[in-house]
């Protein structure tokens, strides 16, 4: 039944030239309207229709030559993830998620504040091929699947090797990464479908009887990065004012105190003066009334 299974599994190839395929067959693609005859032009332009209501596929361009998966899936935001297929050889990849509005908020996104993968820079477009989800994958994705995998209570002798040795025969199908954790295995793999496929052969296989094969979340559905908008005036000291003399808040008082004191004084003068005065007139009546006279 193992060696049966890779046939099973296999599909043709959907893109001239290359050597791997998203692991279905060309029906789950939209057709591509270059290949059609002129005789069906009206079939084509209600497939085009259609196709741009429902793309879910971006394409990325400017790879560096040492991309993988996991560099790829790092960068992706907002939406569960259809499936990753890279293509090393022409630097490019295509992403399809699941949510054509996912897709389309990630390429809107990617637009305003760019996409860099090993500090180059990646162009970000609509691929002219859009992944097509068949009906039974969507209703697998509607029961929780998502590409990745855990094996629940794994036993100590399966190891990432062992892993990646029995899934190797799927079709286009890539383990990104194998974690550990708390008795668990935690699978990240390239695609829903491959993830039904490699769930459906380990729960076949003996060595994971008893088992519980279980998906987990997409990293890749967490929200956008919201734009940091930075303000202009925030982080400009304000100028300080210079500082002043300390004044005595009692100056005002004290300045009021010396006022009436130099004016009290002023008036005691003022009356000393006049009483000093009418008392000199006084004094020289008085005398001038006494005095005998001289006879010259």
């Amino acid at each position: 039944m193992e060696e049966s299974l890779p046939k099973r599994l296999s599909g043709g190839n959907v893109f001239p030239g290359s050597s791997r395929s998203f692991g279905v067959t060309d029906a789950h693609f939209a057709p591509d309207a270059g290949d059609e005859i002129a005789s069906f032009t009206a079939a084509k332009s209600d497939q085009h229709a259609m196709s741009k209501q429902n793309r879910r596929t971006i394409l990325l361009k400017n790879l560096p030559d040492r991309a993988t998966h996991k560099d790829i899936v790092g960068e992706i935001y907002g939406g569960l993830l259809l499936d990753v297929f890279l293509r090393p050889q022409d630097k490019s990849a295509s992403v399809s998620f699941v949510e054509t509005d996912a897709a389309e908020d990630f390429l809107a996104h990617v637009k305003r504040n760019d996409l860099y993968i090993h500090g180059r820079r990646v162009s970000c477009s609509w691929s002219e091929r859009q992944f097509f989800m068949p009906g039974h994958v969507a209703n697998k994705i509607s029961r929780g699947a998502t590409r990745n995998l855990v094996l629940r209570n794994i036993s100590p002798t399966v190891t990432e090797d062992r892993l990646r040795d029995d899934l190797d025969h799927i079709h286009n199908l890539v383990v990104i990464s194998i974690s550990f954790r708390s008795g668990d295995a935690y699978l990240s793999l390239n695609s829903i479908h491959n993830s039904l496929f490699a769930r459906t052969c380990m729960m076949s296989r003996a060595t994971y009887k008893g088992m519980k094969i279980e998906w987990y979340p997409d990293e890749c559905a967490r929200p956008l990065p919201q734009r940091k908008i930075s303000n202009p005036k925030q982080g400009v000291p304000l100028p300080k004012a210079k500082a002043g003399p300390m004044m005595n808040r009692f100056q005002m008082l004290n300045m009021d105190d010396e006022d009436a004191s130099d004016a009290g004084s002023s008036l005691d003068e003022d009356e000393d003066l006049t009483m000093t005065t009418g008392f000199s007139r006084f004094e020289t009546s008085r005398r001038s009334q006494y005095m005998p006279t001289v006879a010259a």
